[in-house]
């Protein structure tokens, strides 16, 4: 299909000013958007209201207004500069709830306004509870035992029908669950369904059967208007259900999913996209997974680019939110090509031969007072990604990458190991210290089976960190000078950093590191290239790791070193990103 030509001006709107829940992944969607659409000769306007943003630099889109983003300035931007269409899945929650008001209240009618990327009935269907419920259970999804509820009343007949708790609230139209939460009794139960309530537009809450210690799942998927469906990434929550997946450390791809399990998710998450209506561009879909008798339940469906989809998009180099906005244009899958092969065309689902960690980063310390307890309303105020070739090395690396004072997974620094009371509420309550208490637990003598089950972590992780724990003890006992290449090279495979190979050994950084490149073990860098080098790449996106060939061409081009802001933190965000 070529692109259409009935529509000359696309309203896009941004998501506003940072909040916990909505960063900087919008202002890269946004950005993505406002340039594949002028690529295309489409004029671009723009409905922002966060200086700090690349999209809100004058060159990036045709008009840009600095107003409040609200449904009554929106309709007054529409009515100057009267665009032919408007693209609200960019935007994150903020953008997709304008959209859904301005539609309702006739106002994109009243102006002749096409609404592309999702139609009405298709974020209704995603959005609202009930519809939403009512469409898994039409195709064969499992859904959560549940209730709507429109009031009190309402949701405490639906907590007697239930009839145990904990319950999980989860508010409609809102964002990283903010109004929600798990209620362990019924005092706390009545409480929060209040609030979730009041912090709905539409004054709706999901009850939900709790599904704590449950497996968490994220497929990222396109869909285009010829209907045809890609996977672009799975993405596997380290932390199982319970915790909001911001606030969780998650893997791409999916670790301890069997094919057959993976498959079904496929299915499942095709099936869904359809069922929900979103004819063009990207959605995140979320399952939970019981660990014991692999029974699938769908948590939620974003039919926008979201947080993930940003995620999924640095992971696998396939850019969701500029093929999402050529998609809402009229292009098919196959008629879009694939920026870094030049050769494939975003039809060819990405595949990877790495391993991503996303870690996020917390501030209670700014909050005094506030619990470090974490649940499904999310937390955290940014997040650090990192690439390695295993597990080990990415997750290593991303503990790295929040500065926060770690050097990896310990090893690294001194520590008073707390007592095994301790250990075991430390374990038991979710709190961003959580996957360093599973060292100490382990230190203490616990077995991985006792982890397992006061974490809900999947064995196979924890048995990943025992083996980080194997090799710090190793470490401590081996002089430097005494370790051979292959070792150093084993050590250096699993994330192990020259800071915490210097304190297991009793020496310096500088030491360590004059020793590893004499015995030549110096990292190498390799592509991110969508293809696992199946086909050539030609954007220069690469990570660090430890193997013998790299995949880096150098030139003999004069070049400036630029260094970024990092994660994400009170009083650095995404100001910085817009600078570099």
């Amino acid at each position: 299909m070529p692109r259409r030509d009935d529509i000359h001006k696309i309203l896009l709107l941004g998501s506003g000013p940072i909040v916990i829940g909505q960063a900087c992944e919008f202002d890269y969607s946004g950005t993505q958007a406002c340039k594949a659409l002028r690529e295309e000769g489409y004029e671009v306007v723009l409905v922002n209201s966060n200086p700090a943003s690349i999209m809100t630099d004058p060159e990036t889109a045709d008009r840009t207004y600095i107003e409040p983003l609200t449904p009554e300035i929106v309709e007054k931007v529409i009515e100057k500069e009267q665009p032919c269409a408007l693209l609200p899945t960019m935007g994150g929650q903020t953008a997709l709830n304008i959209a859904v008001d301005l539609a309702k209240n006739g106002v994109l009618e009243k102006h002749g306004v096409e609404l592309i990327g999702a139609k009405l009935e298709a974020i209704e269907k995603a959005e609202d509870r009930l519809l939403f419920k009512e469409a898994m259970e039409r195709i064969g999804v499992g859904v959560c035992p549940s209730g709507i509820a429109n009031n009190l009343k309402e949701a405490k007949a639906i907590a007697q029908k239930i009839g145990s708790y904990p319950l999980i609230i989860r508010p409609a139209f809102t964002l990283g669950g903010s109004g929600g939460g798990i209620a362990y009794n019924k005092e706390e139960y009545e409480t929060m369904a209040q609030g979730g309530l009041d912090a709905s537009p539409v004054s709706q809450i999901l009850v939900e059967q709790s599904l704590l210690g449950w497996k968490e799942y994220e497929l990222e998927v396109m869909r285009d208007l010829a209907d045809n469906v890609v996977i672009i990434c799975s993405i596997e929550n380290v932390d199982p259900m319970g915790i909001h997946t911001g606030d969780s450390i998650t893997v791409a791809p999916a670790q301890t999913l069997t094919d057959k399990e993976y498959q079904r998710l496929r299915d499942y998450s095709i099936k869904i996209i359809r069922e929900i209506g979103v004819e063009t561009g990207g959605s995140n879909i979320q399952f939970a997974v019981n660990p014991i008798n692999g029974q699938v339940i769908i948590i939620e469906m974003n039919p926008r680019v979201s947080r993930s989809s940003a995620l999924a998009s640095k992971a696998t180099g396939f850019p969701i939110a500029k093929f999402a906005a050529k998609l809402a244009v009229g292009y098919t899958l196959d008629e879009i090509p694939n920026d870094i092969t030049k050769q494939t065309p975003a039809s060819f689902e990405p595949t990877i031969d790495y391993v991503v960690t996303k870690v996020p980063r917390f501030a209670f310390e700014k909050f005094p007072g506030s619990k470090p307890i974490l649940t499904t309303q999310m937390k955290s105020v940014g997040e650090a990604m990192a690439i390695g070739r295993t597990f080990l090395e990415s997750f290593q690396k991303a503990l790295r990458s929040l500065e926060t004072g770690r050097f990896g997974w310990g090893c690294d620094r001194k520590e008073k190991l707390p007592s095994l009371e301790q250990v075991r509420y430390g374990l038991r309550t979710p709190n961003p210290e959580r996957i360093f208490t599973v060292g100490h637990g382990l230190m203490l003598g616990m077995t991985l089976e006792e982890v397992q089950e006061l974490t809900g972590i999947d064995p196979w992780f924890l048995d990943k960190l025992a083996e980080l724990l194997e090799t710090s003890k190793f470490l401590k006992r081996t002089p430097l000078e005494t370790l051979n290449k292959e070792q150093l090279w084993a050590v250096k495979r699993q994330g192990f950093s020259d800071h915490q190979i210097a304190f297991a050994t009793k020496t310096s950084e500088d030491q360590v590191r004059q020793y590893r490149k004499h015995l030549g073990v110096v990292p190498a860098y390799k592509l991110v290239d969508t293809c696992a080098a199946e086909f050539e790449a030609f954007t220069p996106y690469y990570y660090s790791t430890y193997e013998e060939e790299s995949e880096v061409i150098p030139s003999d081009r004069r070049k400036v070193m630029i260094l970024g802001g990092g994660p994400n933190r009170i009083g650095q965000g995404i100001e910085f990103d817009y600078c570099c």
